[in-house]
């Protein structure tokens, strides 16, 4: 069997939802289980939490049915909404609440007249979907007018809660908190960089999504520093190691030359794995008995190469890729891309290990 796998720790889930409803205990929290649970596997994320999460979050209604043929029964929303009129029936029959963010989608609820749950998404600055914050006067009496659907409330994202000037996610803000919501609605505006930079965006409803997996959304942290523990880990193994003497090349393009002599690992991960093949040689870490040791050469479909130097391992020693003692954000910033991408971009190759703790 190919050594590649990603070690899915529940326990350290479970503590990072504990820590997450810490910081707003007065609000309800969804899980964001979107894309898998950010390459998590989504149904082992799900059924973990379910004692704990009364929702879950996902993008589309696929990802959706898919929780409820595994028998779970907490509510389900879908962040993209709906995509044609034939879904109303499949979210009235499986319980699931699309965000309603376009006048079509709200067209077909009014032609359809089918009873359900559903949440309107307010542009308050993000500008990819929603309804404008000037409109909502409007848009809210046009929803009161359909009796049919229960509206649940409100949901808006933050641009840039992430960031350290604030200045934009408050703009965000103040328009929400003009919004003069219908009385039972409630509201869904923080994601994760929100739950912890702008507290009063709180609301009723959290939405918990790649600080739930113990990664950071901020630039230049990562996870631990908010009491958060990496949920996956990658790890591989050395397949074979090769002795090289200075000026030696390895790998295609002679994409590696030796700086000196010494020893040149080979491990079992490609881009056919979705590890990025596009790194800078000699930047992205891997950790090896505890010590850091570099990517270097071109990273090909199924193998990398490791630079060892001095030292030499046998084949079958572990190579951690990131994870619990190698930080996904520290290795994200080394190979130029975000953290999300390391966990999301992962193809069904890589084996699947979920420890209960």
């Amino acid at each position: 069997m190919r050594p590649l796998k990603k070690i899915i720790d529940l326990a350290a889930l479970r503590h990072n939802w504990q820590v997450l409803q810490a910081q707003a205990p007065q609000a309800r929290m969804m899980a964001v289980v979107k894309a898998n649970a950010y390459g998590h596997d989504a149904l082992s994320v799900a059924q973990a939490l379910a004692d704990v999460a009364p929702c879950y979050a996902v993008a589309c209604s696929e990802e959706a049915v898919a929780l409820r043929a595994a028998g779970l029964r907490q509510a389900i929303v879908l962040l993209e909404g709906i995509f044609s009129p034939e879904e109303i029936a499949l979210c009235a029959e499986q319980d699931l609440q699309p965000v309603i963010h376009h006048q079509r989608q709200l067209d077909w609820l009014a032609a359809a007249q089918t009873p359900l749950k559903a949440w309107l998404k307010i542009d308050s600055g993000m500008h990819r979907l929603g309804f404008a914050a000037a409109e909502s006067e409007a848009l809210f009496a046009q929803a009161l007018c359909m009796p049919y659907v229960d509206w649940q409330g409100v949901v808006s994202h933050f641009a840039c809660a992430d960031s350290e000037d604030l200045a934009h996610a408050e703009g965000q803000l103040a328009q929400l908190q003009h919004l003069q919501l219908p009385d039972t609605w409630q509201r869904s505006y923080a994601n994760s960089a929100a739950i912890f930079r702008l507290p009063a965006a709180q609301g009723e409803w959290l939405r918990a999504g790649i600080m739930l997996y113990g990664l950071s959304p901020f630039e230049d942290s990562c996870g631990a520093d908010f009491g958060l523990q990496a949920v996956m880990t990658l790890q591989t193994e050395i397949l074979a190691t090769h002795y090289l003497s200075q000026g030696e090349s390895a790998g295609y393009a002679q994409g590696f030359i030796a700086p000196s002599e010494g020893y040149l690992a080979t491990i079992a991960i490609g881009y056919g794995d979705g590890w990025a093949r596009r790194i800078e040689s000699g930047k992205v870490p891997v950790l090896i008995e505890g010590r850091r040791y570099y990517l270097v050469g071109l990273v090909t479909m199924d193998m990398a190469l490791v630079w060892l130097g001095t030292e030499n391992y046998p084949a079958g020693t572990a190579v951690e890729l990131f994870g619990k003692q190698l930080a996904a954000e520290e290795v994200a910033a080394a190979a130029e891309t975000i953290p999300y991408t390391l966990s999301t971009m992962l193809t069904p190759r890589v084996r699947l290990e979920v420890r209960h703790g």
